[in-house]
């Protein structure tokens, strides 16, 4: 009899750790969005951002290139869509050509304004990479983020 009441009682704890992973998972499902970042320029190089809600309110901004020189690439989210364009609203990690990614942890845009994972999702802009500091005027990437991504 006491064979049968511990069987049941792990059966019990079994099920309910189960349903605790599902309800966590489907969670951080949905603070995760990711854009892809198209070549500009015929540079041939390609990518994406993803961005990630984190536990104290900020987003992680990774982005993650593939192609790219030997250049460091300064990377920007800017207003407005990418065929528009407009200001710098929030400076990025600068792309090292050796590992082809960065990641920037963000709160506020440039100015101080504060801006959340939610607003990001709607936010009017677009992320470009450039080709490297001497050269602004030359984009290699670009893609649209917010409420203009499709």
């Amino acid at each position: 009899m006491k064979k049968y009441i511990y069987l049941f009682l792990i059966s019990i704890s079994l099920i309910i750790s189960g349903c605790s992973k599902d309800d966590s998972s489907s969670k951080s499902s949905t603070s995760v969005k990711l854009y892809t970042l198209s070549s500009v320029s015929n540079s041939n190089i390609s990518g994406k951002v993803t961005f990630k809600k984190n536990e104290d309110g900020s987003t992680t901004v990774l982005l993650e290139i593939n192609g790219s020189s030997t250049d460091i690439h300064p990377a920007f989210i800017y207003f407005n869509d990418a065929a528009t364009g407009g200001e710098i609203a929030i400076t990025l990690e600068p792309i090292d050509c050796d590992c082809e990614s960065s990641s920037t942890i963000i709160t506020t845009l440039d100015d101080g304004t504060p801006i959340t994972y939610e607003q990001l999702l709607k936010f009017d802009g677009h992320i470009k990479i450039h080709q490297n500091e001497d050269h602004m005027e030359i984009v290699i990437t670009e893609g649209n983020i917010g409420s203009n991504a499709n």
